[in-house]
């Protein structure tokens, strides 16, 4: 369906030469609920992008397409502050293991095998979908804050749930207005030094929670558990004229963190495990794990950003 009004309703954008194609994706996901537009071209979907870069909450995007590929439409889509941050959802052909670590170097975290599989077609968008809705919050939360926090210099704070990970994220990103995005980069590393630190919570039993819909409350669950009512995570915040540092000290046991550094093809077809990598690719300069994996430290280069051009 074309042309769907913006209310309430997730809306997501369908780009694919092939109409059968674009049909098929339409109705299943219009029968989960979400409205959907379509484009039948890269130039297309980019003139529909352009003239409302903030009404779509995910792009499912063909990589072959003729004239505007889906990659040119990716590459515009990074260039430009308003889109950058849209997820996009590419469709690939099931041996393109290459393509799938070209588009991840390009910024794709998200991938569908053809043919589509009804329930990973699903799953892949709601993750997806969920992620940039975080992100917008937190965004959102992040302008309303005073600008009082850009004075903040040196700083420990203690936190042991997920709402206040959330919150200290939002506190810090502001105190870092050069790169208001980094309030994501700082909410993946907040929540994974609760959820797979503190509460060990391993990656496949995440896997298998998200799965059964028994995420959030699993969570709680651990959090009120004898051996984790005292566990609390330490951050401390050092700005300096030119860099800022932001280390992060969890009691858990640690993990092999060389593992997510970079995303694995292997997980692009999974709702979760991108969390690291986009922390490095969301305002942080470099990432730095220490110890077992349960230290690590973000740099943000402060002369990499103009104030006039925000990350």
């Amino acid at each position: 369906m074309n042309g769907a009004a913006k209310t309430g309703q997730t809306r997501l954008l369908v780009v694919d030469d092939e109409a059968f194609n674009r049909e098929i994706l339409t109705v299943l996901l219009e029968n989960a609920g979400y409205a959907v537009d379509q484009a039948g071209g890269g130039q297309e979907a980019l003139d529909r992008l352009f003239a409302e870069p903030e009404a779509y909450d995910a792009v499912l995007l063909d990589r072959m397409m003729p004239n505007v590929s889906g990659m040119d439409v990716l590459l515009r889509m990074k260039k430009d502050k308003h889109l950058r941050h849209v997820p996009v959802i590419m469709q690939t052909a099931i041996d393109g293991q290459e393509e799938i670590v070209e588009g991840i170097r390009k910024g794709v975290f998200y991938y569908l095998v053809k043919p589509i599989q009804h329930d990973l077609l699903l799953s892949i968008t709601q993750a997806a979908v969920q992620d940039y809705s975080l992100f917008r919050r937190l965004m959102n939360e992040v302008k309303k804050h005073t600008d009082a926090l850009v004075l903040l210099k040196d700083a420990r704070f203690n936190y042991r749930t997920p709402q206040e990970a959330n919150l200290l994220a939002v506190m810090l990103a502001s105190a870092v207005p050069e790169v208001p995005s980094l309030v994501m980069g700082l909410s993946e590393l907040l929540m994974n030094a609760v959820e797979h630190g503190n509460l060990g919570i391993s990656y496949q039993e995440k896997s298998d929670l998200i799965a059964k819909g028994a995420w959030i409350g699993e969570i709680e669950r651990r959090l009120m558990l004898p051996e984790n009512m005292r566990k609390t995570v330490e951050v401390v915040f050092t700005r300096m004229p030119e860099m800022v540092a932001v280390t992060i000290s969890d009691e858990g046991e640690g993990f092999d963190w060389r593992r997510y550094m970079e995303m694995d093809p292997a997980r692009v077809f999974e709702t979760h495990g991108r969390g690291i990598a986009l922390a490095r690719k969301t305002g942080f300069t470099a990432i730095e794990y220490q110890d077992r994996g349960n230290v690590v430290m973000g740099l943000v280069d402060l002369t990499r950003y103009s104030p006039s051009e925000p990350a």
